[in-house]
């Protein structure tokens, strides 16, 4: 398999989805499957060692363009130092508990007075602060081992109500939002500057937007002018009134300036119908089917003609039923991109042929064409 040969394939790929994302009819709905290769070192390791998270991520990418034509997939890699990065360089430290497979959390709340804090916590440097440097390290890293070839993600970021609630504790948050939106208000439009300028430093380090696959963590690759992306897994724990004067705000920032890309949300989603209902909205969401499955019906009625749907496989359920279970609940309304991570042992090549039928009568049976 020839470096020309990956190039000409990345490009037909990616025109794929550019026509995906204008909402013009293609003849097969993308199906994302990429390979899952066991890392020799712990979750925790590569959190830690960038060098053996590049190795990792790049064995994966490599083993999922040797799928060829099983997947639809446009391979990435994705630097990570953590989702509480952003938390991080305001001051926070972070914790690793007993599990060495489990992710950086933080290990006490740096806020315990908003009032007087919110005025007088500094925005700090992506350059400078917490694990930042060690993030934009990373992409840059990564993104030179991808060759031109293999973008990546930016950092997982979080940004907005997620990294408050690292600051200052869930209960706290949900409690400001009700008794001192003032001061979270302040907060929150300093936790979106950092956002942006450490956006801005990963665009750098990337070596242009070109590069990347969003503005945010996820690995899947968005199109020129839809490279804004944000996270609001907090959004599963209040309604929409909040949504719309809390995170959509926020969210407005970064789609503004980058485009209106995705968002992120693992599950359930009581603020369904707010995702789309403002000016700077995303084109797509991506999802967890273990956490966002029962919502279908529900986001099928609120995102028609608004959005499409990135659906992460939740590796239990069979792939083809499940994937035959998606198209009967959401066409002719909804595009669900499925992704999945196949492991070397699957019968890749028997599920991608059974995948691509449904895909292509999933095509047939859409009505065609976004309202935004």
């Amino acid at each position: 398999m020839t470096k020309s040969w990956i190039r000409d394939e990345l490009s037909r790929r990616k025109e794929i989805y550019r026509e995906l994302w204008e909402g013009n009819a293609v003849e097969k709905i993308p199906v994302d499957i990429r390979m899952s290769i066991p890392s020799e070192y712990t979750l925790r390791e590569q959190f830690q060692n960038g060098d053996k998270q590049l190795k990792t991520a790049l064995a994966c990418a490599k083993a999922t363009w040797e799928l060829k034509d099983l997947s639809d997939a446009i391979p990435a890699m994705r630097p990570d130092v953590g989702c509480s990065c952003l938390a991080s360089a305001f001051g926070a430290e972070y914790y690793w508990g007993d599990d060495h497979g489990q992710t950086p959390g933080i290990k006490d709340n740096i806020i315990n007075d908003l009032e007087k804090q919110a005025v007088s916590i500094p925005i700090p440097d992506p350059y400078k602060d917490g694990w930042l440097p060690e993030g934009i390290r990373r992409i840059e890293m990564f993104s030179q081992a991808g060759e031109g070839i293999i973008p990546v993600s930016l950092l997982d970021a979080a940004g907005g109500v997620n990294v408050a609630a690292d600051l200052m504790g869930m209960t706290e948050l949900l409690t400001a939002m009700k008794l001192e939106p003032e001061p979270l208000h302040i907060l929150l439009d300093k936790i979106q500057e950092l956002f942006i300028s450490t956006i801005k430093a990963g665009i750098k380090a990337a070596g242009g937007i070109e590069n990347i696959t969003t503005t945010d963590f996820l690995d899947v690759w968005f199109p020129e002018g839809y490279k804004g992306h944000v996270s609001d897994d907090i959004s599963a724990s209040f309604g929409p009134d909040t949504y719309k004067e809390f995170s959509a705000p926020y969210h407005a920032l970064i789609f503004r300036e980058f485009g209106c890309g995705g968002l992120h949300n693992c599950g359930p989603n009581p603020c369904h119908a707010e995702y789309t209902a403002h000016e700077y909205s995303p084109g797509a969401i991506d999802l967890s089917d273990t956490y966002s499955h029962d919502d279908l019906p529900q986001l099928r009625d609120s995102l028609s003609k608004k959005a499409f749907i990135y659906l992460t496989w939740d590796g239990r359920t069979e792939p083809v039923a499940w994937y035959n279970d998606i198209m009967e609940t959401m066409a002719p309304y909804v595009i669900v991109v499925p992704v999945f991570y196949f492991k070397q042992s699957d019968p890749v090549e028997e599920y991608s042929r059974k995948l691509g039928r449904i895909a292509s009568e999933y095509a047939k049976r859409m009505d065609w064409g976004w309202i935004r």
